[in-house]
């Protein structure tokens, strides 16, 4: 269950139909004419974490010299 289900349980029910889990912040941007758009922050499982690891591994941070 998504962690926003404290204070307003329709949320909690759009997470888990979506299938966002460990939520802390949920917006819903729904207008006419418009596609929908939904804004999430949220706490990332470990597993997902260990995956960065080697993603970052291919990439090398360089200073920018001042233009």
């Amino acid at each position: 269950m998504a962690v926003v289900t404290g204070r307003n349980p329709v949320c909690g029910e759009i997470c888990d139909a979506l299938g966002l889990k460990h939520v802390r912040r949920f917006d819903l941007h729904v207008a006419i004419d418009e596609i929908a758009t939904v804004i999430v922050e949220y706490y990332p499982e470990i597993d997902g974490i260990k995956q960065l690891v080697p993603i970052f591994k291919k990439f090398t941070l360089m200073l920018k010299e001042d233009e």
